[in-house]
């Protein structure tokens, strides 16, 4: 595999952290989603999917923990899963988890839309804030 930069940007209040870390098999978007821009908080991670997700023959698992996203992020999400979506049907290995407090209908629904409109496997996961992940 060529050496690949891995993509990591920190989280702020409006914008969740992203990483994707082909060295150490990270792959994940956490946190709240909305950003003043949309565009610029995620066309860094388009580019770096149309740049590198053909080049890594590993499985790939994406991790979104999203606690909260507005409608523009939810496009953007959109448009990083039909990426990922091309890629998988060209012969990637490639898995999405999609996280989702049990509490939290937004986030499972929108999973659910994702899960029926995109041809690449989501795995919906609900989790207890209160308590460690569970598959």
């Amino acid at each position: 595999m060529n050496h690949i930069t891995p993509l990591i940007i920190d989280r702020t209040t409006k914008t969740p952290q992203i990483i994707f870390d082909p060295i150490n098999g990270v792959y994940e978007i956490s946190g709240r989603s909305l950003p003043e821009n949309v565009v610029k908080t995620y066309e860094p991670v388009l580019q770096w999917i149309d740049q590198n997700i053909g080049k890594i023959h590993d499985p790939v698992v994406i991790n979104f923990k999203l606690d909260y996203l507005n409608s523009a992020s939810a496009k953007m999400v959109s448009l990083i899963l039909t990426k990922l979506e091309e890629f998988y049907k060209s012969g990637s290995s490639i898995e999405i988890k999609w996280y989702y407090n049990y509490d939290d209908d937004d986030i499972l629904s929108e999973g659910e839309i994702y899960a029926k409109l995109k041809k690449i496997p989501i795995n919906l996961i609900g989790i207890d804030e209160n308590e460690e992940e569970k598959e």
